[in-house]
């Protein structure tokens, strides 16, 4: 994958935690429409309005737990109307104007959303008039509208390909000389006064940067930058908070090439800057030389800006007229097999009547709903059913009857496909063709999936086991019949294995927390492949090896009651189990991990030198608490538990239960110290030190709990 792919995979959208979370996104919009149409009847009343900003406040955390920063920024303005009608800070035709700009707000978000699903990208687009309309009846400066810009870019777009570059000690040395007038040139263009003179300079240095990035993810960003000075110089762009802020992205540029040469820096979100430039590119009334050049490479047009500032259209609308579609798609077919078109052709038997005329309507909407390809496919239709009703083909039997036989094939596979977009609830058409066929057997499993968990989890019996492994036999069954092998194969594995099981068991037992995982995982797969069948196959197909690689490692199911007992033999301790990481999480979960001991390198020797109750280490607090949730989602519960065992440590320490041991400190540091190795035997090299992450965990209680540190 390249460095640019990379940074666009980042950026990318789960699309199955946002449909987990767009009826409860609803039921807030829904209360929040509510409470306005309350509060508009009678303006004095202000509890409708503290309804509202409840309601905006949900959304809003919803949207930033998202990453859709865009949405966020329109909830925020939200919460800033809402505010000001409360405390009185607009009144009358003003008054009038945001709450007509909250309603459409509230209106514009569900299509948005929408639009994020299918494109699976917080773009922005459609979001730029209601974010400015709310600031400008506030009377504050409005965004840019570069911030709501977006195009789409083939990959590696505006890189070189086999390109040369200076050496890297070359490159070190030529961004240490150019940062300091960079930031002079910036400050002469963003002033008050912005001068042509420093506008140039500013290209001068881009020019050596693209150079010195040449083939590189940053190659784009500095071309453009080119260009944006070259407009700036001709005053075809104003300076705002958006060029302002990429001028500041190039700065930190500079300054991570004056140390790292050109190697991208992972912290820096380059599609994001580019998009915003390539906006004041598209924006250019004319085209001087560079600029010309960025359109050239970058695919803009005259329409560009166009394309991207068009409205959005609710998935509810797009799903109507699919539906209005396929029904009178499916009368028309009814009412051409009833008429015998052949008979029709030759004269034998009347013309339906509006035939034609049904067909058209069908075609439009389809253009509405984005099935153009099938409006064209309807075309041809039309045209064959025209010449059938006038007869045109009357004295060609054998030309007549294949006629018919298209169009009865063509309106029939339409009338599939369209319906099948129906049933994918708006995915288009050409979306995982074999997933309509699947799709009742993926809900239907996926539910009853879940409804075992719940019952395995009330209770153990034989007649209960016994029960679940008929269901899981059936699936196994029903599964394979649809070509679904992989996951057939896990679902016969696992009710094989409790068919088998005849004494209670529980899930301290190693082949039972595996039957669990295994379930878990297999439930998720297919949750996750209902939600969002438009995904990378190898996102769905992660789950299943996990699911595959916990099913491997059940053991025999326990023997009957009656059996002879076997020779007893010594558990592990929990903190020694033998714990390895699914192949399709290793890379991730190391990667992870090794980012997580950098911050934590980076941040725990401030705060040991000054030891406090401050936001540092509540921020050393959450890197532990996220490397205990990787490991345990991972099935590494040795090093989920240390890193519990310090989380739990630090929160008490935070919430002041005690005055902070002079131990802590120490006891972190070698917690540190330890977790590199730790993390890299968990990936295969060498052997894990479980006495070490015992000695730990009991010196981290013993702290959190008053005493010595228990060394």
């Amino acid at each position: 994958m390249s460095e640019q792919q990379a940074n666009t995979a980042r950026q990318g959208i789960d699309r199955v935690d946002l449909r987990r979370l767009r009826e409860p996104l609803q039921t807030s919009l829904d209360a929040a429409e509510a409470a306005l149409i309350d509060y508009s009847r009678d303006i004095q009343r202000r509890e409708p309005l503290l309804h509202c900003l409840w309601s905006v406040h949900h959304i809003t955390a919803a949207l930033g737990a998202l990453r859709l920063h865009k949405a966020e920024m329109l909830a925020l303005e939200m919460e800033r109307g809402f505010l000001r009608l409360l405390r009185g800070d607009v009144v009358a035709e003003r008054r009038n104007l945001v709450m007509g700009g909250l309603m459409r707000a509230i209106k514009t978000l569900p299509a948005y959303l929408d639009h994020v699903e299918q494109l699976r990208l917080d773009s922005g687009r459609g979001l730029e008039p209601c974010v400015n309309d709310l600031r400008r009846w506030a009377g504050e400066v409005l965004r840019p509208p570069a911030l709501f810009f977006h195009f789409p870019l083939p990959v590696d777009c505006g890189i070189a390909r086999n390109a040369q570059r200076p050496s890297e000690e070359a490159i070190r040395r030529g961004a240490d000389v150019m940062l300091a007038p960079y930031l002079q040139g910036a400050k002469g263009v963003l002033g008050s006064r912005p001068g042509a003179e420093s506008a140039r300079t500013l290209a001068r240095i881009a020019q050596k940067m693209h150079g010195f990035m040449t083939g590189t993810v940053q190659e784009p960003f500095w071309l453009l930058l080119i260009a944006l000075c070259e407009a700036l110089a001709a005053e075809l762009a104003e300076p705002d908070e958006c060029i302002a802020q990429i001028f500041k992205a190039g700065a930190f540029m500079v300054k991570y090439a004056r140390e790292h040469g050109s190697a991208a820096d992972p912290a820096m979100d380059y599609p994001a800057y580019i998009q915003q430039a390539l906006y004041y590119m598209a924006a250019c009334p004319v085209q001087p030389l560079y600029v010309a050049h960025v359109w050239k490479v970058f695919g803009l047009t005259g329409h560009t800006l166009r394309d991207a500032q068009r409205g959005l259209i609710h998935s509810d609308a797009l799903l109507a007229a699919c539906n209005a579609a396929a029904a009178r798609l499916a009368g028309l077919i009814d009412t051409l097999e009833q008429a015998d078109m052949e008979a029709v052709a030759t004269g034998r038997a009347p013309r339906p009547e509006e035939a034609v005329g049904q067909l058209q309507g069908i075609r439009l909407r389809l253009i509405a709903a984005g099935e153009e390809q099938l409006a064209e496919d309807l075309r041809g239709a039309g045209d064959l059913l025209e010449q059938l009703c006038a007869g045109r083909l009357a004295e060609h039997p054998g030309r007549c009857r294949q006629a018919v036989l298209t169009l009865a094939r063509t309106l029939v596979e339409t009338h599939l496909a369209v319906s099948r977009r129906v049933l994918l609830h708006g995915e288009p058409s050409s979306v995982a063709p074999s997933f309509a066929v699947q799709a009742p057997l993926i809900f239907a499993t996926s539910a009853r999936l879940h409804q075992l968990q719940e019952q395995l989890q009330q209770g153990d019996d034989d007649e209960l086991r016994q029960a679940a492994a008929d269901d899981l036999d059936s699936m196994e069954q029903a599964l394979a019949l649809q070509g679904m092998l992989r996951p057939a194969a896990v679902a016969g594995l696992l009710g094989r294995w409790l068919a088998a099981a005849r004494e209670p068991f529980t899930t301290d037992e190693p082949a039972a927390m595996h039957f669990a995982q295994a379930l878990a995982w297999l439930s998720l797969y297919f949750e996750r492949l209902g939600l969002d069948p438009a995904a990378a196959p190898e996102q769905h197909e992660s789950l299943l090896d996990a699911a595959e690689c916990e099913a491997g490692g059940l053991q025999p199911a326990p023997e009957a009651a009656d059996a002879a007992p076997s020779q007893p033999t010594a558990e592990p301790a929990p903190e020694e189990r033998t714990e390895t990481i699914p192949a399709a999480f290793r890379e991730v979960f190391l990667e992870e991990s090794q980012e997580i001991i950098a911050r934590l390198q980076s941040e725990l020797p401030a705060w040991v030198a000054a030891p406090a109750r401050d936001d540092r280490l509540r921020e050393i607090r959450r890197h532990f608490h996220t490397f205990k949730g990787n490991g345990n989602a991972v099935g590494l519960f040795t090093l989920g538990d240390l890193g519990r065992d310090v989380q739990d440590l630090l929160d008490r320490v935070l919430e002041g239960q005690h005055p902070m041991d002079p131990a802590l400190p120490g006891l972190l540091e070698e917690v540190l110290e330890a977790l590199p190795e730790l993390v890299a035997t968990c990936g295969g090299a060498g052997d894990f030190d479980a006495g070490r992450v015992r000695d730990l965990r009991n010196r981290c209680m013993n702290l959190g709990q008053g005493g010595a540190d228990g060394r």
